[in-house]
């Protein structure tokens, strides 16, 4: 198996689920809604937190699954080399 082709398809896996999930907890906590760009009605400071918020915990999945892949395929290269 490739990392290259496998990292980033499991990072957009990861990155639709964290918005997926991230949002129903919003919604569970806020009245069933999710801060939307679109809505005028929504403070703009709650939205951009949200977007933030949102943006960052993205992030920081993608790092950790790009990092495990990465130690993943490595110890795999050592193991066929040893």
């Amino acid at each position: 198996m490739n990392p290259r082709v496998v990292t980033p398809l499991v990072s957009a896996g990861a990155a639709w689920a964290t918005k997926k999930s991230m949002n129903s907890i919003y919604a569970k906590r806020h009245e069933g809604t999710v801060p939307s760009r679109d809505d005028t009605q929504v403070p703009f400071r709650q939205v951009l937190l949200w977007t933030l918020t949102t943006a960052i915990v993205v992030a920081l999945v993608d790092v950790a699954i790009q990092q495990a892949i990465a130690r993943w395929s490595q110890s795999e290269q050592q193991e066929l080399t040893a």
